[in-house]
């Protein structure tokens, strides 16, 4: 018995001709383990998950690489991998240990895309909101990113904190926390686009502006980081967030490693990986309007956009006369109702035709076109092309078929005036 408990830790028996890899992540994200496990079963690779070894490898053990993502506190079971004498590989940068080759993130790229993504809803104030009492530099790119895009595009930009050095709150403390927030945004205009580096603080953000009585996302937009679904989806707001892109970031990080350990050389840099853009839930799905009635309008139209709606139900559904809400439509977004409503589902199909293998019918009745070819036809008249061109040539765009013709627009969706109507 005693022989038995003394060989629990043991590593388990490794396969002949197979290349053992030590994996010690502080935090499991499933997007970075399934790139990580993608290369390991194409390589066919052993992998040993500290996790189960008290973050030891152990004695039994001799690994052929090291592939790592551990916190700040984390430096001594770092130099023990560097000790191993085998290519170690960091994903990120939490640590800067010398004869490592990293695997990060493009915060800086990201933070470009949160400006976009508010500046092509005509968001023209927007806000970072930061943390100093988390001295953590490796977000100053995003900031940086951030600020420097919007600045870029026309946007004026501000910095905002609830918490700060000498005044550190539980974070239990949510009405206390709420009238921070209220303090810090008190002098800001609305419309405001908020961005933050995390999607937990993005969530916060919600909770701070339904408790001061601001409308998410009418009045503040909020913008997470990480695009973890579990936290996004099941927000009380469904929260946006950029997607840093961590299936990739696994994958390549695995992808070294196996270079590494096949005797090739180490980049000279860290190798940085871009962010896949802004996956769009509710916390952002607005245009930006000094008229709170017609954004509510409109985040009407948005969520039925696959029923037969007229311009009547969207009136009744913000308690408005049709004719102030088309006189509103005018005023803040230089279109009809109807026109706006067929915008944005061909803004909504555009983005099935890329993420999906839907057929153009089965798109035609999700955005609420009653016909397909009444869809073909709006779709053509929008876009100068067709939705199976449209489609094929995204694909040839990201990396698919091959001969697909001249590139359709990409850009924001612009009906022709007078395409009204619905069918």
């Amino acid at each position: 018995m005693r022989k038995k408990l003394a060989n629990a830790n043991a590593a388990p028996p490794v396969s002949a001709g197979r290349r053992t890899v030590v994996l010690a992540l502080h935090l499991d994200i499933a997007a970075l383990v399934g790139g990580i496990y993608e290369v390991a079963a194409r390589a066919g690779w052993t992998v040993l998950n500290l996790r189960y070894f008290e973050m030891k490898v152990p004695q039994d053990c001799r690994p052929d690489g090291v592939l790592f993502r551990l916190g700040p506190d984390d430096g001594p079971v770092v130099r023990r991998f560097l000790r191993l004498g085998v290519p170690v590989v960091q994903i990120d940068d939490l640590l800067r240990p010398k004869r490592c080759c990293c695997v990060v993130e493009d915060r800086r790229a990201g933070g470009r895309a949160a400006a976009e993504h508010f500046a092509e809803r005509g968001f023209r104030n927007m806000a970072y909101l930061h943390s100093d009492n988390y001295p953590d530099t490796r977000f100053s790119p995003l900031c940086q990113g951030f600020v420097e895009r919007a600045r870029a595009l026309g946007a004026q930009t501000h910095l905002i904190a609830v918490q700060r050095p000498g005044r550190i709150f539980p974070w239990n403390r949510t009405k206390l926390l709420a009238e921070v927030f209220r303090k810090e945004i008190s002098g800001l205009p609305l419309p405001l686009g908020i961005f933050t580096y995390h999607d937990a603080m993005a969530i916060r953000i919600c909770q701070f502006c339904r408790a001061v009585g601001l409308s998410v996302p009418e009045q503040v937009a909020v913008l997470g980081r990480g695009n973890d679904s579990y936290q996004c989806d099941f927000a009380r707001m469904p929260l946006s967030s950029v997607d840093p892109n961590f299936e990739a970031q696994g994958r390549d990080a695995a992808e070294l490693l196996e270079g590494l350990m096949a005797g090739r050389a180490a980049p000279a840099k860290s190798i940085l990986i871009p962010p896949t853009g802004v996956v769009t839930r509710r916390s952002t799905d607005v245009l930006a309007l000094p008229d709170v009635d017609t954004a509510r309008a409109l985040r009407h139209m948005w969520e039925h956009l696959a029923e037969p709606l007229g311009v009547r139900d969207i009136a009744d559904a913000v308690a408005m006369s049709r004719r102030k809400l088309e006189r509103h439509f005018r005023a803040h977004l230089g279109r009809s109702v109807n026109e706006e409503l067929n915008r944005k589902r061909i803004e909504r199909s555009r983005e099935l035709l890329t993420g999906t293998k839907l057929s153009a019918n089965d798109i035609a009745r999700q955005v609420g076109f009653r016909t397909e070819t009444y869809f073909f036809r709006i779709f053509r008249q929008a876009m100068g092309t067709t939705p199976k061109k449209y489609r094929l040539a995204q694909t040839t765009r990201l990396g698919g078929a091959e001969d697909a013709g001249p590139t359709p627009p990409v850009g924001p969706v612009s009906l022709p005036p007078g395409q009204a109507g619905r069918k």
